[in-house]
């Protein structure tokens, strides 16, 4: 099917369906991330997930201005992303947040940029996902970590912590034990010395820092291959934390389609864009094979709009 669009141009779209929904379509674009940013409507998304490439080596065309997206010029990089951040901010929901993926060559760039862009006020957090491979350094620590700040449209910012509730472990300063037949986990206050407990069935809320999920290794069922593919889990823990069944969500960096695809599990809809059709292509081939899947078990998502630009 072709459409106009509202800046006069034809685009091409493709609709696939699973069964009888309710919901909204789903949008899976191939395009430039700012110009779809630029068409939504203000407040559309309840939440935005961005893991921006960086150190790349293409040259990228931004608003105005091109550059060469190096390693060595995370300013140029920054001038680059601040309209999508712009956008990101215009078009969510009061309610809304927006998450950044980074990693130590850019992410204290980035962060100043959304301190001016939000306000100091709306950072809500510094997630540090720790994972045990690679950084092996001679010269150095070992960099085994990437940041994701967590900026809040307004005060009012969504956050559901029983959603995103682990496990309790025992450690130095905290022992399991049993009472009455169930599992609590013992925490003494060592200025007053009294002892609280609590169930480990219950769980915690997480810190922000993410030591329990792990990077994608050769043999994950998940992996694609694509270049910084994210783990699913990672994704569940992000949108869990912010949004509810039916919240619409948004990604201008689909890569694998991991947030997508988390996206549609979870029942959430979602919009995500990216400019290779390769990246679209593995996109919709993990989107109709989940898509199908929840059909056959009797809860088919929305249908999915393939905008080919």
């Amino acid at each position: 099917m072709q459409i106009e669009a509202r800046d006069g141009r034809t685009r091409r779209e493709e609709r696939l369906a699973f069964g009888p929904s309710k919901r909204a379509p789903d949008r899976l674009v191939q395009g430039d991330a700012i110009e779809e940013a630029a068409r939504l409507a203000d407040g559309e998304l309840d939440a935005i997930y961005i893991d921006p490439p960086f150190g790349t080596g293409i040259v990228r065309q931004g608003r105005g201005h091109r550059y060469a997206d190096r390693a060595d010029d995370p300013e140029a990089f920054v001038a680059w992303l601040a309209p999508l951040l712009e956008h990101s901010r215009r078009v969510l929901a009061p309610h809304g947040s927006l998450f950044v993926h980074l990693d130590y060559r850019a992410v204290h760039y980035v962060k100043v940029a959304l301190d001016r862009l939000f306000g100091r006020d709306q950072f809500v957090n510094e997630v540090v996902w720790c994972y045990s491979v690679g950084g092996k350094s001679r010269r150095g620590f070992g960099r085994k970590h990437d940041t994701i700040l967590w900026y809040a449209r307004t005060e009012e910012w969504a956050f559901f912590p029983d959603a995103v509730r682990v496990a309790r472990r025992g450690g130095s300063h905290m022992r399991v034990v049993l009472d009455r037949g169930a599992a609590v986990q013992e925490k003494t206050d060592k200025k007053t010395g009294r002892v609280y407990r609590y169930p480990v069935a219950d769980g915690k809320v997480p810190e922000d820092w993410w030591a329990d999920i792990e990077t994608l290794n050769h043999s994950d069922r998940e992996r694609t291959g694509w270049p910084s593919q994210k783990p699913e889990r990672l994704l569940e823990r992000v949108l869990r934390a912010v949004t509810e069944p039916g919240n619409r969500v948004g990604d201008w960096f689909a890569g694998s389609g991991t947030t997508a695809t988390v996206a549609q599990r979870l029942a959430r809809g979602f919009i995500t864009v990216d400019r290779e059709p390769s990246a679209i292509d593995l996109c919709l081939t993990r989107l109709a094979a989940q898509g199908k899947e929840l059909a056959a078990a009797g809860s088919p998502p929305p249908p999915i709009v393939i905008d080919r630009g």
